[in-house]
């Protein structure tokens, strides 16, 4: 059932956790459940991405 596009533009910390993907940022932290997500998009290249 995914239908979400997810698109990381600015510098970030992509973390998986709980069967979610966590996306935190200096202004906010923002999680999205992993079979909501249909496309990952990541546009800056200082993200850091950890499981």
């Amino acid at each position: 059932m995914s239908w979400r596009t997810v698109v990381v533009s600015k510098t970030a910390k992509l973390d998986y956790s709980l069967g979610c993907l966590v996306v935190r940022d200096v202004e906010s932290t923002t999680k999205v459940h992993i079979s909501e997500i249909s496309l990952l998009i990541i546009e800056s290249v200082s993200a850091s991405i950890t499981a």
